[in-house]
């Protein structure tokens, strides 16, 4: 246990795995349960909604599944940068929203998946700032 302490990418790194674990979970769910989570997350009206939207809900699972392998690969062979990709995530979705907006498309979905985004990013943010204080402190105890 101790030598986890010392470790400070023992905590980033694991934490990654975790999230990769989730997106492989989102992959599966936007493709194999395409229907499903369009209904119960997205909160489509099946029998309204264009064919080519929950296409498009499909087609992010595929990034999911993505996504979700290359953190797993990042989190057991370069584990220094678990902790910088952590923090890309949420920052890359803040961009991909600014590119949305300045678009002039705003949401109206009333989507129960946002809920689950925020603690996803929130986890993320938390992880890396808690990695910041533990390389500042293992810099201090160095000096």
């Amino acid at each position: 246990m101790k030598e986890k302490m010392k470790d400070i990418y023992w905590l980033p790194a694991n934490i990654l795995l975790f999230i990769g674990g989730l997106d492989v979970l989102r992959g599966f769910m936007h493709t194999f349960l395409l229907t499903w989570s369009a209904t119960n997350f997205a909160k489509f009206d099946m029998a309204t909604v264009p064919q080519d939207q929950v296409f498009l809900l499909g087609v992010f699972g595929i990034s999911n599944f993505l996504t979700g392998f290359i953190y797993f690969l990042v989190s057991r062979k370069a584990r220094e940068l678990s902790p910088y990709v952590l923090m890309i995530i949420p920052l890359t979705y803040i961009l991909g929203l600014i590119g949305i907006w300045s678009g002039n498309v705003h949401g109206q979905a009333a989507f129960d998946g946002k809920y689950f985004m925020l603690a996803y990013f929130s986890v993320c943010i938390i992880t890396f700032i808690i990695f910041q204080f533990q390389k500042r402190g293992q810099a201090n105890n160095a000096a």
